[in-house]
């Protein structure tokens, strides 16, 4: 054992062992480093350190077999051999390291590690690194705060919602009304970068400055201001603050009759736009100067439905929504807003509190009012997305909705289209151009968690299902019983197999039907085979669930009871069927012909 320590230190194996180790560390220190300023997966690290580990016993067999020298490699020579001097030069004398004419390992080394961690970061697959960039939240979330606040693009704005100062809660509708009517204007603007609606109107109560405000919504400017109303006089006043500085750039109060409050409208949306150093280009103004009606009957009765339909309440809420939409259009018959408002509204009903047969009767009455908002303007993006929401959910016309949405996207959307429009390319099979959407959503809407909702099953949908919790965690932070929300989640963690986990999820879901599937696949799965049957029999009791209940079959393995139940849920034009194609639980189908044959039907090309 001695003889072969002693030899081990004549043949220099003892300091290549440790020169490999010494520059080993420095390698995993830098290539931590580089994981985080190149953005590499947390796998790259692991797969770096399992390459060092097993270079290690190669660098020891080499320095055993092998003299390194200026001239190459040469075998060693046995300790009792003579050597020539020319040898001895080449060899490098005893140890073989570091005497006279010798050559130095250690360059050598460094040169091996660094080719290695060069071909790691070209090998890498890029959706492995897109991965880890997707997994984590975007700067504009609250954890990322300030970062969102250095970048902010200087010609970013988010408009608050305006204070109600009239002294009656019945009239807020008119003052958030007027702050959505100059959202929207503005976000109409090509040059301006608009925050979302939702993600906005989060910072209507609260202590939150403007620093904190521009962080957390990633802009640099905010528009806020106030309204008085009396009778048919309205006083409102308006500021742009820099959300850095907490500077004010402009404000100004206007005392007008309530017919003049579109031109109000029309003025405070160009000083904003002219502060922000954004070009307005001929089509831009004419948008700004554009008016959906010139009846204030038919503008109130919109605001005020639109205020009830984002409450996103019972089926009371939602009617009443419709009431307001009815009255716009009774003042102004050619209101192409209040005609997309009035389709949304009655897919909402549709989809959400009526049996089929009831649907398909208010499903027609929404395409009726989705084309005539679309013929009396068809270059809005609300009226074609409105198009687009009932060809998709109401008629299964998955290319009728394709070519609207195209439609919608071009016109320059807002957050919730783009929701929409994002959610519909995932089911179609473009999940490259929906997620694309979904993430532009959520940049432009960061505390809106529906965005992070869409985003989330997206993800899921793509099977990248560790990717999509953290989406999901984020919504349901934003709103802890957003619906359907923790059923989503559970869906995530029962592909990736954390049983437990999935099942306290589902059990925390307020949707019925959301909870009830994803109770009778999980307790299956646990063995619980009463439970699962029991949650199985409720949720076969609503008439409205044939494609939830075909999941549950697909995953007990019944694919030809699966296949008939997916079969009528097509014929009866059940919106879920729309997520056939990328839904994880359906997986044991896709072999079958009926299957995808259905499939085909719900192409759209």
């Amino acid at each position: 054992m001695a003889s072969l320590l002693a030899e081990a230190r004549r043949r220099g194996v003892w300091r290549a062992a440790a020169t490999y180790l010494v520059v080993g560390w420095l390698v995993l220190e830098v290539g931590h480093v580089l994981t985080l300023i190149l953005e590499l997966p947390h796998s790259a690290a692991k797969f770096l350190f399992m390459a060092l580990v097993a270079g290690f016993p190669l660098v020891l067999a080499l320095s055993w077999k092998f003299r390194f020298t200026s001239d190459g490699w040469f075998p060693h020579l046995p300790d009792s051999e003579p050597a020539s001097t020319s040898e001895n030069a080449h060899h490098g004398g005893h140890g073989g390291h570091g005497a006279v004419g010798g050559f130095d390992p250690l360059p050598l080394i460094v040169g091996i590690l660094a080719l290695g961690a060069l071909l790691l970061y070209i090998f890498v697959p890029k959706d492995e690194k897109h991965a880890a960039k997707e997994a984590a939240p975007p700067a504009a979330s609250a954890a990322a705060a300030p970062v969102a606040a250095r970048t902010a693009p200087p010609n970013s704005v988010a408009v608050l919602p305006f204070e109600n100062l009239s002294g009656d809660p019945g009239q807020a509708f008119f003052s958030d009304g007027m702050a959505e009517e100059l959202r929207s204007a503005l976000a109409a603007v090509s040059g301006l970068q608009v925050a979302a609606r939702t993600s906005s109107n989060a910072f209507r109560t609260g202590n939150a400055n403007a620093a904190d405000i521009g962080g957390k919504l990633g802009v640099a400017f905010i528009l806020e201001g106030s309204v008085r109303r009396a009778g048919n006089v309205v006083r409102i006043s308006a500021q742009l603050v820099e959300a850095k500085t907490g500077y004010e750039r402009w404000s100004q109060t206007y005392d007008r009759e309530l017919k003049d409050v579109f031109a109000v409208q029309t003025d405070i949306a160009k000083i904003v736009t002219e502060a922000l150093k954004v070009t307005l280009l001929p089509a831009d103004a004419a948008r700004l100067a554009a008016r959906g009606t010139a009846s204030i009957a038919a503008h109130d009765a919109l605001l005020r439905g639109a205020q009830l339909f984002a409450q996103s309440g019972d089926e009371a809420t939602f009617r009443a929504a419709l009431a307001q939409y009815d009255a716009a259009i009774a003042a102004d018959p050619a209101y192409a807003a209040a005609h997309a408002g009035r389709a949304a509204t009655l897919s909402a009903i549709a989809g959400q509190f009526e049996t089929a047969v009831q649907a398909a009767r208010t499903n027609e009455a929404a395409l009726a009012a989705a084309l005539k908002a679309v013929s009396l303007k068809p270059d809005q993006a609300d009226t074609q997305a409105a198009l687009a929401y009932v060809l998709e959910r109401g008629r299964l016309d998955v290319r009728g909705a394709a070519a609207a949405y195209e439609r919608a996207y071009r016109a320059g959307p807002d957050a919730d289209v783009l929701i929409r429009y994002g959610i519909f390319n995932v089911r179609v099979g473009d999940l490259s151009k929906g997620l694309a959407a979904l993430n532009r959503a959520v940049a432009l809407d960061p505390v809106n968690p529906r965005a992070w909702r869409a985003l989330g099953t997206a993800l899921y949908q793509a099977r990248r299902y560790a990717d999509a919790l953290p989406r999901l965690d984020e919504a349901l932070r934003l709103s802890p019983k957003l619906a359907s929300g923790h059923a989503y989640r559970g869906d995530a963690l029962l592909m990736l197999g954390r049983l437990p986990q999935a099942r306290a999820a589902y059990a925390a879901e307020t949707t019925g039907w959301a909870r009830l599937t994803g109770l009778a696949i999980v307790e299956a799965r646990l063995g619980n085979a009463a439970a699962s049957d029991a949650a199985f029999a409720a949720l076969r009791q609503d008439d409205t669930t044939g494609y939830q209940v075909a999941q549950v079959l697909a995953q007990r393995g019944d694919r030809a009871g699966a296949l008939t139940r997916l079969e009528a849920a097509y014929a009866a034009r059940d919106p879920g069927i729309l997520n056939l194609r990328n839904d994880p639980l359906l997986d044991p189908l896709r072999a079958e012909p009926r299957f995808r044959a259905l499939l085909r039907q719900l192409s759209p090309a």
